[in-house]
């Protein structure tokens, strides 16, 4: 063999070695386009993403834009992101319909887009990790059923209208009150995931429904720890007006806890944080990446090769019985 070509060989192997190390060692940049960080649901979420493994060992790193509610914002930080080449996108969808066309956008650029904890009506995304939210409100529906016996006057505390949690869950609600005719809706209103606003609702349902309120749903734990405010501060007793939530924050496990909510389902953040990542990277990395956290395993979630269009992350049930084992 020629020296010229001993030479030409040499620079090829050294040119492949070289990518493959760049690969290796290469940061990915990662935008998580949250719904609104003064939510605390969203903001554990941030936080468990923070904790993933590769996070946490600098091969991946995590820039926040806080939607703050608004679908528009959401829209914008998914253009920047378009323009500074991120590598992927975890997407929280604060409107269902909305989030569509920013997201085909950023799929259409060349953009990996996974969805978490809350669903888009985008076809192309390339894939969802949430829970099954019409499951959850016809669980806590039925929930509330059993508590009062079959009989009684509820009010409902929904979330923001048109996010795909307010729309499912209200779905499922609904199905429940179908299956138990002797449960009686009185009044539902938005208080957009919000414990201020959900004290402010339920004081002038208290108000204005005087001694008919047998229970209350509420379709997270912020609006229900309102609620429950206003309970307290009209003089009654949390005990005899049920109250059941949705999230399983810290404030609401205590307060299930001490009785004042009835229950709660608990939704896995670190699932719908990490597993989102995990989902990301594999579209990154290619088919030889294996899920990093510890998820996939401890809620026997099946990791389907990080290919499936959707993923499905399951309720926790928290009540007065249990409570103890998830107080941190």
């Amino acid at each position: 063999m020629s020296i010229l070509k001993k030479f030409s060989y040499a620079l090829t192997a050294a040119a492949v070695m070289g990518a493959t190390a760049h690969a290796e060692d290469k940061q990915y940049l990662v935008g998580v386009n949250s719904f609104g960080e003064s939510a605390e649901y969203a903001h554990t979420l941030t936080q468990e993403i923070q904790e993933h493994p590769w996070v946490k060992d600098g091969k991946v790193k995590i820039v926040v834009f806080d939607g703050k509610f608004d679908s528009l914002l959401q829209s914008n930080a998914i253009d920047t992101m378009i323009t500074q080449k991120f590598d992927a996108i975890i997407m929280e969808s604060f409107d269902k319909d909305a989030s569509a066309a920013p997201i085909e956008k950023a799929i259409d650029a060349g953009i990996p887009v996974i969805g978490s904890a809350l669903e888009t009506s985008s076809e192309k995304i390339t894939s969802q990790v949430i829970v099954d939210d019409p499951l959850g409100g016809k669980m806590i529906g039925d929930f509330m059923a059993e508590r009062l016996k079959g009989q009684g006057n509820i009010v409902i505390l929904e979330g923001p209208i048109g996010q795909s949690a307010q729309i499912s869950r209200r779905q499922g609600i609904d199905a429940s009150l179908a299956a138990n005719t002797g449960i009686k809706l009185i009044a539902s209103k938005s208080a957009n995931w919000s414990r201020a606003e959900g004290q402010a609702v339920m004081e002038n349902w208290l108000s204005a429904y005087s001694g008919q309120i047998n229970g209350v749903l509420s379709e997270n734990d912020e609006m229900a720890l309102g609620a429950i405010e206003a309970i307290k501060s009209a003089g009654l007793d949390p005990k005899d007006i049920p109250v059941i939530g949705i999230d399983g924050i810290p404030d609401g496990k205590r307060a299930v806890q001490s009785g004042e909510m009835y229950m709660s389902l608990y939704k896995y953040a670190k699932a719908e944080g990490q597993g989102a990542l995990d989902l990301a990277l594999r579209q990154l990395v290619g088919e030889k990446y294996e899920p990093q956290s510890e998820i996939w395993k401890s809620l026997k979630i099946d990791w389907a090769g990080g290919t499936s269009k959707h993923y499905t992350v399951p309720w926790l049930v928290l009540n007065h019985e249990n409570i103890g084992k998830y107080i941190d």
